[in-house]
């Protein structure tokens, strides 16, 4: 069975709520559950921010004190920030060099400038001295410790073609000792020699002051044994230059020196 047109249908309204109606079945003193939650969480930001503040303020802290330490250790590393160290002058009678000698320090010298020196000290000697009877063992150490122009220079002042060779100036009753007198380096490959030459003959002594500028190196090149057993390091003088300080001073044998 179909419904009618124009049958009667009854409406009904549909409930309103009042929003600002009060539900008497809640319990207006019952506190949200969500209030405690916030709170909670409220609690543990304030703690976890105290916790990266304090441990900001270590970090801080630390490295503050780092440097600061740092500061201290460094200044005392400076103190003092002035010194004075003595030093002894010698001043040459004959020529009138003023020399500054070594600091006062404690310690001896070291390997490398202790080794030099006397490997200096023996070229100039066996270079500078004239002995009739020991000539040819110092032509050939100082050969031995030469190579170059030094060792070129060498060869043509015993040349027999030299006029001005030792053994034709000199001859066979002259003696030339040599006493160095101080050994400075202004750098790792040069020496500066200051040294002084007594001149004995039959009749007379003369005395000489001299200035060499020596420039060595060091050289690994193969060597003959024999030659290694006197000069074991390689030394050779590359240049050698010799200008005198004063003129020579004359004397005669058993005159009392000054």
């Amino acid at each position: 069975m179909t419904k009618s047109e124009g049958a009667f249908e009854p409406q009904f309204d549909e409930p309103t709520v009042d929003p600002h109606r009060v539900d008497s079945t809640v319990d207006p003193h019952r506190v949200d559950r969500r209030y405690y939650v916030e709170g909670a969480t409220w609690e543990h930001d304030i703690a976890r921010r105290n916790r990266n503040s304090r441990s900001l303020a270590w970090i801080v802290a630390t490295i503050m004190s780092v440097v600061a330490v740092g500061s201290l250790a460094t200044l005392a590393l400076l103190v003092p920030l002035k010194t004075y160290e003595p030093y002894m002058v010698v001043v040459d009678k004959a020529t009138g060099f003023v020399e500054v000698k070594r600091p006062m320090a404690e310690g001896p010298l070291t390997q490398d400038e202790a080794v030099t020196t006397f490997n200096v000290v023996r070229y100039i000697k066996a270079r500078e001295t004239y002995d009739p009877k020991a000539l040819k063992d110092n032509f050939d150490l100082a050969q031995l410790l030469a190579t170059g122009d030094a060792a070129r220079e060498l060869t043509e002042i015993y040349s027999p073609a030299n006029p001005k060779n030792l053994v034709k100036v000199l001859g066979a009753n002259t003696e030339v000792a040599v006493s160095i007198k101080s050994v400075t380096f202004p750098n790792n490959r040069t020496a500066l020699v200051r040294f002084s030459t007594e001149q004995k003959s039959a009749v007379s002594i003369t005395t000489r002051n001299w200035v060499s500028l020596v420039r060595f190196r060091y050289t690994s090149s193969p060597m003959r044994n024999e030659y290694r057993f006197d000069n074991p390091l390689g030394f050779q003088v590359l240049e050698y230059r010799r200008d005198q300080e004063t003129a020579p001073s004359p004397g005669t044998v058993g005159a009392p020196k000054s």
